[in-house]
């Protein structure tokens, strides 16, 4: 059953979906505090995962700092991968991150055989009197073209003979490679923009790809501050070696952030909210949209509980679905080393586990 859930959740990368969903894969996110805050991180971004959520927060990380962070997604069906670096030259930031999303090893089953019965299910000719087989399913490229017993097709009904010499394995992954800049223009402003590099392989198929993601950051007061992060802001797009070409249509990730101390305990509390505004015409799949006009608008909420710059606890929704976790931060031969750990819940599928890892030096 595993399994067969891997196979369905990798056909959604087939070519045949086309622009829909064509980079689900990039939406997956970085770091365990920021999913552990419900991907409310836009106008956060103060760290070196600050190159997926918003590049313009780069400035406020760590001006050297590597990260971290594995995930088993749905219950193990998916394993996800996510390495980052960060450095300071000339008063700008720089980062590089790498992603990739492995399926495992997947069955091709297109090359099994099968019983070609008809619709019906049954052998025989038409009018025989023979159980389920006195429509007209016989195939006749003259008088009967429709005809589904004997047209040298698998058509629905019909039974597959299940040979495992026929049946070949092989994967199905995503990659791709951020590379970041970020710089303060003043105080309170802040800008940055990744391009992308990406390349993907499902069975015998691989596609390259390319993109641009450009950010902003605002910070009237040391405690608000609003992040944009416009996502694919060209279109993102990805060439088949089918000859097919795939495109990903730009989000509007925008966001705020308050933060509140709390001097009397040492800690600072964060409320953040985020939403992501798609043009790709999710209407179902998203939590609000406007029918026929192909928008749509996910949201995003988080809070943390900073304690002495040691303890995080979180709690957050991502599109809906419940998020919380812990982290926590020490120094380690004057390196401050942090290790952070998210949970998100889902609805239908198996909860998914993040642990990720973080140096600034």
């Amino acid at each position: 059953m595993k399994k067969t859930t891997a196979v369905l959740l990798a056909a959604m990368a087939v070519p045949a979906l086309a622009d829909k969903y064509a980079g689900e894969f990039m939406y997956i996110g970085a770091g365990a505090r920021a999913l552990a805050m419900g991907g409310a991180f836009a106008a956060v971004a103060d760290d070196i995962s600050a190159a997926y959520w918003n590049p313009a927060g780069l400035p406020s990380a760590d001006r050297r700092s590597a990260a971290f962070m594995h995930s088993e997604r749905f219950g193990g069906l998916i394993s996800y991968d996510y390495l980052a670096y960060s450095q300071e030259y000339a008063g700008d930031v720089y980062a590089a991150s790498f992603f990739r999303t492995d399926a495992g090893k997947i069955a091709d089953t297109s090359d099994l055989q099968w019983y070609d019965t008809g619709s019906d299910g049954v052998f025989g000719e038409d009018g025989t009197g023979e159980p389920g087989d006195s429509g007209n399913d016989d195939f006749d490229p003259s008088t009967n073209p429709d005809g589904t017993e004997g047209n040298g097709e698998w058509d629905p009904g019909e039974e597959l003979i299940y040979d495992e010499g026929r049946i070949t394995w092989d994967s199905a992954s995503d990659n791709a490679l951020y590379l970041s800049w970020g710089r303060e223009l003043s105080d309170q402003l802040a800008v940055g923009a990744t391009s992308k590099i990406i390349y993907r392989k499902l069975m015998t198929y691989s596609a390259w790809g390319v993109g641009l993601d450009a950010g902003v950051k605002w910070s009237p007061t040391e405690s608000f501050a609003v992040g944009l992060n416009l996502q694919d802001a060209f279109g993102t797009w990805m060439f088949w070696d089918s000859g097919v070409t795939e495109s990903v249509s730009p989000t509007a990730k925008l966001g705020a952030s308050f933060t509140w101390p709390v001097s009397r305990f040492h800690s600072v509390i964060t409320f953040a909210a985020d939403g992501d505004f798609r043009f790709e015409g999710r209407e179902y799949a998203a939590q609000y949209s406007i029918p026929g006009a192909g928008i749509s608008l996910d949201t995003h909420l988080g809070a943390e509980l900073m304690i002495k710059n040691t303890v995080g606890i979180r709690l957050g929704s991502s599109e809906g679905n419940m998020t919380a976790g812990l982290g926590f931060t020490v120094p380690i031969s004057g390196y401050p080393v942090s290790l952070d750990y998210a949970w998100l819940s889902h609805d239908q599928l198996d909860n998914t586990h993040r642990i990720s890892a973080g140096v600034g030096f």
